[in-house]
């Protein structure tokens, strides 16, 4: 368009002086006249290079995809009408063998106006979405395990250094407190845990033992 701009205002300017001719204006005019019909000679047979190129790597092709498959299908019914009229296993061996593969793979380029001249791999269409690139694996990294100066440790919830609990109690993994360790009940002389009660109760007698879901004592049975 500037180029025709500038055809425009170099012609008015000669109009208007009619009474002095100015060859170098003229000249001028006549070799951006001669550039403007070599750009669009060039824009033309780039048009036509690209159509060229787009008939014989996609459109033949991709008729010769439909042809096949046209064929194949024909051949697909006429044995299938092969096995209603036989029912044999040769008849059912040869439908399912019949197989189909496009002997040209074209990609999805349906304009010429996408096509480079200059690459063997098309431009993208436009109209189609971008791919996506591949996901990248996700690479754990093995953080090393902290560690604590003497006298302390890891707290399991908060991952930070605190003070070893006493000898008399435990750190809870759930909670990440010391707690104090629980030592096992002992009971008197003639007496047991009741497993369900915790308390101690008396032993149950040389017939009977006791059942850990009801913390009753059951007759054995023989």
């Amino acid at each position: 368009m500037d180029v025709l701009r500038n055809i425009e205002k170099k012609l008015l300017t000669i109009l208007s002086d009619k009474d002095k001719i100015d060859i170098s204006k003229i000249n001028s005019l006549k070799e951006d006249i001669r550039l403007y019909n070599e750009d669009i000679n060039k824009k033309i047979q780039l048009l036509n290079d690209k159509k060229n190129k787009y008939i014989e790597q996609y459109h033949n092709k991709r008729l010769i995809n439909i042809e096949r498959y046209e064929k194949y299908v024909t051949a697909k019914e006429n044995l299938m009408e092969e096995l209603k009229r036989n029912k044999s296993k040769l008849a059912l061996n040869n439908y399912l063998n019949e197989q189909f593969k496009y002997p040209h793979v074209v990609p999805d380029i349906y304009t010429y106006e996408n096509i480079s001249l200059n690459e063997e791999r098309p431009i993208r269409d436009p109209f189609m979405p971008p791919a996506k690139p591949p996901a990248k694996p996700k690479v754990n990294k093995v953080k090393s395990e902290k560690e604590c100066p003497e006298g302390k440790e890891i707290n399991p919830v908060t991952k930070r250094c605190v003070k070893i609990c006493d000898k008399d109690k435990i750190r809870d993994p759930i909670t990440g407190k010391c707690e104090k360790i629980k030592a096992e009940k002992e009971c008197p002389e003639g007496k047991e845990i009741n497993p369900l009660t915790k308390r101690c109760v008396k032993i149950c007698d040389k017939d009977k033992i006791r059942n850990p879901l009801t913390g009753k004592c059951e007759k054995i049975k023989k």
